[in-house]
């Protein structure tokens, strides 16, 4: 671990799930779950924020017992766990949508959309959603509850509508590379990766960091009062966004890079240690 271990008046804490939050068995442990508990218990908003859409949350985060906010698919949705309404979207806009599904359409890769809090896939993605849980069995937990509907394509194209995210899969690595390089040079969407195998594609607007603010905003906590804890690339708006930033020990080395500290890893209750370290609540 290397950082100021400096404790700081602490409003609210985002938390990145995976690879962050829960551990290596996707589980998120009885001491993490206690110490998120007690800060909450002291008045500190604590916010999951995550690439998944709600329906892929793991119901164990929502026993967590004063947790009313999460901010979904990479920022492009906050939901307000009391209403069950959302308070903040920035949803794909509907130019360029239809021309960006055509283009993967007719790549080797798996194609998924985010809408209304669930995952939807065209019912001839079955098989390649088979093979890509064959060979990444990790990637279980991120494609489970898929809803595959029939005609999925033609539907979205006759009645196209602003989604949260298209998320994608791949099982050949060049493909990914295809697809970055393409839509780079449209500039169109904000384009980030969760694990090697995945890009997520959503509007500029939904950026977790961008999409934290403005729910700090709301509710009247300034951002030097705000923290976010993460590992990946997906993560790394959100921690340059915040008053204070937290790597996990695990953390790519671009994520630790620009953080204020860095704590212990996903399997050691590191989100539990920057709480216990850096969280300023008595």
């Amino acid at each position: 671990m290397t950082g100021r271990e400096i404790k700081k008046d602490i409003k609210l804490i985002a938390l990145d799930l995976d690879g962050t939050t829960f551990n290596s068995q996707k589980e998120i442990t009885s001491h993490t779950c206690e110490v998120i508990s007690n800060i909450i218990e002291k008045g500190v908003v604590v916010v999951p924020a995550t690439g998944r859409p709600k329906a892929l949350i793991p119901e164990q985060l929502f026993n967590i017992e004063g947790i009313r906010y999460i901010l979904t698919s990479n920022g492009a949705s906050i939901t307000d766990l009391k209403t069950e309404k959302p308070v903040y979207e920035a949803l794909m806009e509907i130019e360029h949508l239809s021309e960006t599904v055509d283009i993967l359409k007719t790549k080797n890769l798996h194609l998924e959309f985010f809408y209304d809090g669930n995952v939807y896939c065209d019912e001839s993605a079955k098989a390649s959603s088979k093979r890509i849980l064959e060979k990444y069995p990790n990637l279980k937990m991120m494609m489970g509850r898929t809803i595959f509907l029939k005609d999925l394509y033609q539907r979205f194209h006759k009645d196209p509508f602003p989604i949260e995210k298209l998320n994608l899969f791949f099982e050949d690595p060049e493909v990914k590379k295809q697809v970055i390089e393409e839509f780079r040079w449209k500039d169109w969407w904000d384009i980030t990766s969760a694990v090697p195998e995945n890009l997520e594609i959503v509007s500029k607007e939904a950026q977790k960091g961008k999409t934290l603010l403005k729910l700090a905003d709301l509710l009247g906590i300034k951002q030097e009062e705000t923290m976010a804890i993460g590992d990946s690339g997906n993560d790394l708006n959100m921690l340059s966004a915040v008053g204070t930033a937290v790597a996990m020990g695990n953390a790519l080395p671009e994520v630790k890079e620009i953080s204020d500290f860095i704590t212990k890893s996903n399997d050691e209750d590191g989100v539990a240690y920057a709480i216990q370290t850096m969280v300023s609540r008595d």
